[in-house]
């Protein structure tokens, strides 16, 4: 496992430590990367990684609302194969294609949060054209 410094992550307060790692691990394919224990040797902090700079810090807590007033988003590959394996009580929205040339889905985790994970459907470089032509526009 490779370290870094992070230039970005969210800390996620859960409830149930364990059972929010496993969600994340069996649902979209995160590892955990470093668990940070108590005195008691209790898991308290349990960072995660789906790719390089797609980390998350598992924090448990009792003391917390999560809400809609914001999203986690983490670009996926293979995004229908993503689909078809997540349990339906956790969709908010199937899959759809956007108009901003990605295929999206919003789903919520146990503890609520929602997640919308895209797959883009255009080329680095094609996305670079694209971004290009537009921000003349603007």
């Amino acid at each position: 496992m490779e370290f870094y410094q992070m230039p970005l992550f969210n800390k996620i307060l859960v409830r149930d430590i364990e059972k929010a790692e496993k969600w994340y691990r069996h649902t979209l394919g995160f590892q955990s990367v470093f668990k940070f224990r108590n005195e008691s040797n209790e898991v308290i902090m349990n960072h995660l990684r789906l790719k390089k700079y797609q980390d998350i810090m598992l924090i448990q807590s009792e003391d917390f609302t999560s809400g809609n007033g914001c999203f986690i988003n983490i670009l996926v590959d293979e995004i229908e194969t993503i689909a078809k394996s997540i349990s339906e009580k956790y969709v908010l929205q199937p899959l759809e294609q956007m108009p901003w040339n990605a295929i999206e889905m919003t789903i919520i985790d146990p503890d609520g949060y929602q997640i919308t994970l895209t797959e883009s459907n255009i080329s680095d470089e094609d996305f670079e054209k694209l971004m290009n032509s537009v921000s003349k526009k603007y």
